[in-house]
């Protein structure tokens, strides 16, 4: 069976792809729930991640890298303002690196929606994955440690994170040059 794979000329992008970031329209009785990722997810996903990845503030994850990375992600929908659609508004991954540990990565959650708890609540549930996993630490590279010390996360030295963890990060284009902190968090206490 054929598979259909899109393809672009150039410099060209389909309307249907976002590339930035919708605004949204959040109402009193707007729920904001968090649920595993969807493939319909995606390009928000990636706009959402991008748009903080071009303030250097994450790393950047494309549609590649996110399909087949679709099962680690969760995300919090809600309405665009421009047409009622469901937009991408917060999203968090859990990599499962070996038995005893696992990395979140890409917590990013859209302007408009801050300050209203969604980035623990998205971390919170990627912790409780892990525990579900039954895998006893869970750690993160992060240039907001003041964040994740809020989430029961401490700072370690990386230096001491088994070879999988580097194998990783080898493939990370801030490898030589990494700025990010550390942290983790034992789910055993």
């Amino acid at each position: 069976m054929p598979i259909d794979i899109p393809r672009f000329e150039v410099g060209s992008v389909p309307s249907t792809v976002p590339t930035t970031v919708p605004e949204v329209r959040l109402t009193a009785d707007t729920k904001l729930e968090i649920r595993p990722a969807r493939v319909s997810d995606v390009h928000g996903m990636s706009a959402l991640i991008n748009q903080y990845a071009s303030s250097n503030v994450m790393l950047a994850r494309g549609p590649q890298y996110l399909y087949q990375h679709i099962q680690d992600y969760m995300v919090v929908t809600a309405p665009s303002a421009e047409n009622g659609a469901e937009t991408v508004v917060a999203c968090g991954a859990l990599h499962v690196l070996w038995s005893d540990l696992a990395e979140i990565r890409s917590i990013a959650v859209h302007q408009s929606c801050q300050d209203r708890g969604l980035g623990r609540k998205l971390v919170a549930a990627l912790v409780e994955r892990c525990r579900d996993l039954g895998i006893p630490r869970v750690f993160v590279f992060t240039l907001v440690a003041s964040f994740f010390r809020n989430c029961g996360f401490r700072e370690f030295e990386r230096e001491n994170l088994p070879p999988i963890v580097w194998v990783e990060c080898s493939k990370c284009p801030k490898f030589y040059r990494c700025d990010e902190i550390g942290m983790i968090r034992s789910l055993t206490d």
